[in-house]
């Protein structure tokens, strides 16, 4: 069989997904990944198939976060302003991936004038939740629970005011790292002490969260006219430049990494003359903008990157578009408007390039994508807010609305090594299995399931070939 050529190719897609950071195995922050841009190693269903529904009643959707065959999501029973739920109207709940079953719950402590429950993320075995937000109006501590059990494993002596809105993303060594509109910091993993803690300044509370590439931390701060895009380092805290000032009143997104060192930022307020996304190369000791695109994005808005270099975008006539991370030239569109009166973006996107797209909307729509943005499904989701959509390492898709709506759609099984479930082990498959390389506890492409994507399971996917 003539491989040698076709793994060439897979390895320099594997290198360059390297270098964005951005394949995951598991969704285990707000955005999907450190680099919050919805790009995962795992390929999601082509049909909206149900494999169970059905959760603890809610008023509100917050986003599912997964690791392993956990799914784990907080249900909110009390929507009173200023939305402070007492002690069991707002409850983390831990599920069964396979089977939807609840395996265990946890009633996060309360003090008046705190909160609702955070679920703020997931690392290596450990679930991170807090009472901080409402606007970073309010502060608390961060309980640090075991993913198996929801035992306390410490609780922060630092409060943090950072919400459901704005996410964390975590360091190499599983240290989360918190962000409001004034403060970013960094706690330890393992006891919850402060590492570091640095100012910066966000031009509205809430939707200030961070993103992650390597090394480096982005977020947006306020500049005169406008805003700017910094790098700051993971290791000491320190700002180390910032991009020119994007021109507006106000924005409330997150950066987003690409590959080769490409950081997106939608600069947006609902004024077409300032509402664009700009697209920034970080050579290392400066910011180099490449280009600009008019883009429409609600405040809280999470965006995505494509496996072959695209990034996904609402256009100002609320359709999608992908273009090209490095020229900005549109490569494909939408047929029709995907947005809605109340939108907030929410973009997850396969190992194959389909994309699924959630619109915040009360009620909202997810819709499911071929990679040339033609339309393959849509289903309604009541009230969807952060509801998804949320792709797991097994290629399950979870959607979370109001009432009891949490969904799990998969396909149907697949032969042995059938990564995209084509019907054939080929090139395709053999380009996702070398895009997860590595540690990838649950993916898709850990074949024997050891929690690692190695030669073993090239092995076994060389013996399934064709």
């Amino acid at each position: 069989m003539p491989m040698p050529h076709l793994l060439s190719a897979s390895v320099g897609l594997l290198a360059s997904s390297l270098v964005a950071g951005a394949a995951s195995a598991d969704w285990t922050v707000l955005g999907g990944t450190m680099g919050r841009n919805g790009l995962v190693s795992s390929v999601g269903p082509v049909t909206p198939k149900i494999a169970w529904q059905g959760a603890p009643e809610s008023l509100i959707a917050w986003t599912p976060l997964v690791e392993g065959n956990r799914v784990f999501l907080v249900r909110q029973t009390y929507a009173q302003a200023p939305f402070n739920p007492p002690p069991g109207d707002s409850i983390v709940y831990c599920f069964d991936l396979d089977t939807g079953a609840i395996l265990w719950s946890f009633d996060c402590p309360y003090v008046t004038g705190d909160w609702t429950t955070v679920l703020y993320g997931i690392n290596q075995g450990r679930v991170f939740v807090g009472r901080g937000g409402n606007g970073s109006s309010a502060s608390a501590p961060v309980y640090c629970l075991d993913a198996s059990t929801g035992q306390v494993i410490w609780t922060s002596a630092i409060e943090v005011a950072t919400g459901a809105y704005d996410g964390v993303v975590f360091a190499e060594d599983g240290d989360p790292i918190f962000a409001t509109h004034l403060v970013v910091r960094r706690l330890d993993w393992n006891t919850g002490a402060g590492v570091w803690a640095k100012s910066r300044s966000c031009s509205v509370s809430g939707d200030c969260g961070p993103a992650r590439s390597g090394n480096s931390l982005y977020l947006d701060e306020t500049a005169g006219g406008g805003q700017r895009l910094s790098r700051f380092d993971l290791a000491t805290g320190n700002r180390l430049y910032q991009s020119q000032t994007m021109p507006g009143f106000l924005s409330q997104n997150t950066p987003f990494c690409g590959a080769n060192g490409m950081v997106f930022y939608p600069r947006t307020q609902g004024n077409p003359s300032t509402d664009l996304l700009y697209a920034f190369r970080d050579t290392g000791t400066a910011f180099q903008l490449l280009w600009t695109a008019p883009c429409l994005a609600g405040a809280g808005s999470q965006h995505g990157i494509t496996p072959d270099g695209g990034v996904v975008m609402v256009n100002l006539d609320g359709r999608l578009e992908i273009r090209d991370q490095e020229t900005g030239e549109l490569r494909h569109q939408s047929a029709t408007s995907v947005n809605a009166p109340i939108n907030q973006s929410h973009v997850a996107v396969d190992a194959n390039g389909t994309i699924y797209y959630g619109n915040g909307g009360f009620p909202g729509t997810i819709s499911c994508f071929e990679p040339d943005l033609s339309l393959r499904w849509s289903i309604e989701v009541p009230n969807l807010n952060q509801g998804g959509p949320v792709l797991a390492g097994d290629g399950s898709l979870l959607v979370a609305g109001v009432g009891t709506s949490l969904t799990c759609y998969r396909d149907p099984g697949c032969i042995a090594a059938d990564l995209n479930c084509d019907g054939v082990v080929n090139g395709a498959d053999l380009t996702i299995l070398l895009s997860a390389w590595g540690k990838c506890p649950g993916c898709a492409a850990d074949l024997n399931q050891d929690g690692v994507v190695n030669g073993a399971d090239l092995t076994i996917l060389l013996a399934n070939w064709g």
